[in-house]
């Protein structure tokens, strides 16, 4: 197969490990979706909810939009090699197998 010269793949890197993954090498695309939930839990705010609802529009009024989205919902694509493929796999599926990792 012939490829255009001036349309050249470029080289990309594994997000984990940083591996270069070369046009045509296998690669995997991780993609994560992260969003605010809700359990259909809705608690009497202390002072009741107008006040509630005058603190919230005072902090929206005063935020940067784009942080505001950021906390309800963000994506990304992560390039992956392999290997770094099998280990957030194995992550996923046994979370707490590696004592440690998770600082709250």
């Amino acid at each position: 197969m012939k490829q255009n010269r001036s349309r050249r793949p470029k080289w990309q890197n594994c997000f984990r490990c940083g591996k270069e993954l070369p046009p045509g090498s296998l690669t995997y695309v991780a993609q994560i979706k992260i969003f605010a939930g809700f359990d259909g839990v809705l608690l009497e705010p202390e002072g009741g909810v107008d006040r509630q609802l005058k603190q919230l529009l005072k902090q929206v009024e005063q935020s940067n939009p784009e942080d505001l989205e950021k906390e309800v919902y963000q994506e990304f694509n992560l390039m992956l090699c392999k290997s770094c493929r099998d280990r957030l796999v194995e992550e996923v599926h046994h979370p707490w197998g590696s004592p440690g990792r998770f600082i709250h």
